[in-house]
Formats: structure tokens, C-alpha cells, sequence
């Protein structure tokens, strides 16, 4: 049997490695501020109103970014100390160039379809907010 040069067989495995290698998906990240003025106190409320202040989207590699780790990367860039330099120039200025406050107690993420509420420790599944 007639086998490939090594030239083509390198060439034929990084095909194969590119064609079947786990691949980055995109997650749209939405970032609510509750309007409630005693939220920071109370938390957020089913029904509260708030305010989408920005919507955009990252790419993540689904193996290790969890909602959790991709929650604390979204407060960590709307707290002003963003983990990625990307986060700080893409996100993080674009909001303070808004005039919005920081992300606090009682403010939403939306992961995709998945709502999470900030608490004083870590973050709270909620449904999402009234459009």
C-alpha cells in the first residue's frame, strides 16, 4: 500500500484538527441597571424596572467559561478592573463614555436566554425582565 509523503500527512491532520477541533461559540451579554433608587438594599425585585444599558457579545470557549466565570468577567469590566484587555477597551470604556453607573446589587445580566440578578455574594437565576 502507497503511503503519503509526511508533507501531506501534516498537512492532511491539520486539516482534520481544524475541521473537528472544539470551536468558540458567541454568548450576547446584556447588562440591565435596576431603576429601583433602594435596590443596592433590597436586591432585585420580580417586575422591578430596569434599563438595558448595553448589549454586545463575547466569545467564549464553552469548555471553561461557565455562567459563572462569564458573570464575573462582566462585573469585573463594569466595575472598572476587567480581566481581558479586550473587555477594558471594548466594554469598559464604551460604558463609562455612556455615563452609566457601575454594575451593583440588584442590576441583571442576561446570558443568551439566562438572567442572573447581582447579589452582595455571587449572582441569583432570575426569569428575564419585562421587554
Amino acid at each position: 500500500m502507497h503511503r503519503l509523503p509526511n508533507r501531506a500527512r501534516r498537512a492532511m491532520r491539520a486539516l482534520r484538527d481544524a475541521v473537528f477541533a472544539p470551536r468558540s461559540t458567541r454568548v450576547r451579554v446584556r447588562v440591565y441597571l435596576n431603576i429601583d433608587p433602594a435596590a443596592l438594599l433590597t436586591g432585585y425585585r420580580p417586575g422591578a424596572p430596569v434599563a438595558l444599558a448595553y448589549d454586545f457579545v463575547l466569545r467564549v470557549d464553552p469548555a471553561v467559561d461557565t455562567d459563572e466565570v462569564l458573570l464575573e468577567r462582566v462585573f469585573a469590566a463594569f466595575n472598572d478592573h476587567p480581566e481581558h484587555d479586550d473587555d477594558h477597551h471594548a466594554h469598559t470604556d464604551a460604558l463609562y463614555a455612556k455615563r452609566l453607573r457601575s454594575l451593583s446589587v440588584g442590576d441583571l445580566v442576561g446570558l443568551d436566554d439566562r438572567h442572573y440578578t447581582c447579589q452582595s455574594h455571587g449572582w441569583t437565576p432570575v426569569p428575564a425582565p419585562a421587554s
